[in-house]
């Protein structure tokens, strides 16, 4: 029976067990780890997620490659959807906690199939922490102490805290300052007249926005990040752009696209529509374009284009952008493109000095903002080797994995998913999914690659 373990029970995780228990046709032994208890559903989705939105229509969210329309067909068996038009549904943007719900009970039939199947699936609500790879064909893991053998080991471990601003001693140690956005926990020291200062301006913040204004915080929210580019809606869904994707060659240098981008952009807003749907066309030859760019490039593109990427990329739905827009048009959420100069401790409060504009016409200033909390919104942690006793930052450093290229995620081979140790070779045994991949794959997060994943992953292992 070949015994197979899983680090990590969220979203891309269950995806994997679920098209290893589908794919199956021998006995198998499959043990999930995940230190939250969260199985399946992962922390995204929970209950709680009302408020929050999925950032993709509900017709592109199967968990099934093999079944595009799932999602939606499990909406219409919904008592609170049956009465929706089937194409309105396709178009919603809907409570991440709905898609939990679908997530979850895919789960459990998973588990029941599982079962039937006579397959041993175990899972363990506790932290893995450390791996021992040096036996290519026998990859062991540590947890509560004990060390574990398996034959096969997928890495499904998400995403990390954000990194801690640096040179700032009195925020990291300060009470007032939440590293872990995506926790409950702060909102217990939240009030009406709370003073809140969000570090970062992407769907993180706009998630810990809706999260305060839900626990009933009345004062202005102050939003602060190097750029300070506003968040941009879904305005044209379902645009096509035949022309421009035909236009598309195979090979092409940074330079190449971007030069093909801006072309077609200034045609497009000629006719009065934005480049969303530009962005779209490309997505599904982004992969095979970062694959092909030099390390030279793709360094370029981080320094320069990655914040203008990830605003035109990651887009929230209208009606969300349009309560963004009545914030901040009634003072409610200031947007400041600049940094924090320096931090000191005032009591239970944190004194902040910004160095900032509000406006591109605006002239740089400094001020001072005294804050009762300051969330850091800055996105994920992807290097792990800035992860002192993480299970992947001591693989690292022994050499058995690799950092990816430009320090994100893992170094893997991109054919089978596989990851490679620090002289370039591949662990034959041991996969990887999701935000691990993004330095080779760079579009690696979403469900559409996820699911994609998890069943060439669960090919290979079967196949093995």
């Amino acid at each position: 029976m070949q015994k197979i373990a899983i680090v990590g029970g969220g979203l891309a995780g269950a995806a994997v067990a679920m098209q290893l228990i589908k794919q199956a046709s021998k006995p198998l032994s499959l043990v999930i780890f995940d230190q939250s208890g969260q199985f399946g559903r992962g922390l995204a989705y929970q209950p709680r997620q009302v408020a929050h939105l999925l950032n993709v229509a509900a017709g592109k969210m199967s968990l099934d490659p093999a079944l595009p329309e799932d999602f939606l067909q499990w909406l219409q068996q919904q008592p609170q959807f049956a009465g929706d038009e089937r194409a309105l549904l396709a178009q919603a943007y809907l409570p991440r906690a709905v898609f939990g719900d679908y997530v979850a009970q895919r789960w459990q039939e998973a588990l029941a199939l599982a079962a039937q199947k006579g397959l041993q699936v175990s899972l363990r609500p506790v932290t893995v922490t450390a791996l021992d790879l040096t036996d290519r064909n026998a990859p062991r893991l540590q947890s509560e102490g004990v060390w574990q053998n398996y034959q096969q080991l997928v890495l499904a471990c998400g995403n990390e805290f954000p990194r801690h601003p640096t040179g700032f001693a009195a925020l990291c140690d300060h009470p007032a300052y939440v590293h872990n956005p995506w926790s409950d926990a702060w909102l217990k020291k939240l009030k009406p007249d709370s003073q809140v200062v969000i570090l970062g301006n992407g769907l993180t913040m706009v998630d810990t926005l809706l999260s305060l204004r839900a626990a009933g915080l009345k004062t202005p929210v102050l939003s602060v990040s190097p750029h300070g580019y506003g968040m941009l809606p879904h305005r044209h869904p379902g645009l096509q752009l035949n022309q421009f994707s035909q236009l598309l060659p195979q090979q092409a240098s940074l330079r190449q696209l971007l030069r093909l981008f801006n072309r077609a952009r200034h045609q497009v807003r000629r006719l009065g529509v934005s480049a969303e749907p530009l962005i779209d066309a490309l997505r599904p030859h982004t992969q095979r374009y970062w694959q092909q760019f030099s390390g030279a490039e793709k360094a370029l593109f981080m320094r320069r284009l990655r914040h203008l990427w990830g605003v035109a990329r990651h887009r929230v739905p209208l009606h969300l952008h349009d309560q963004l827009q009545q914030q901040r048009l009634h003072g409610l959420l200031e947007v400041h493109a600049g940094r924090v100069l320096s931090v000191s401790a005032a009591g239970e409060q944190l004194v902040l000095q910004i160095n900032s504009r509000m406006h591109r016409d605006m002239p740089v200033h400094e001020f001072d903002y005294k804050a009762d909390l300051v969330l850091n919104c800055t996105g994920p942690e992807q290097d792990y080797r800035n992860l002192p006793g993480h299970l992947l930052q001591q693989a690292i450093a022994t050499g058995t994995l690799a950092a990816g290229p430009l320090g994100l995620g893992l170094a893997a081979d991109v054919a089978s998913l596989r990851v490679k140790d620090a002289e370039g070779v591949v662990q034959p045994t041991v996969f990887a999914i999701g935000s691990l991949l993004r330095g080779e794959l760079w579009e690696s997060t979403a469900l559409h690659e996820i699911r994609q994943q998890a069943q060439q992953i669960a090919a290979g292992i079967l196949a093995h």
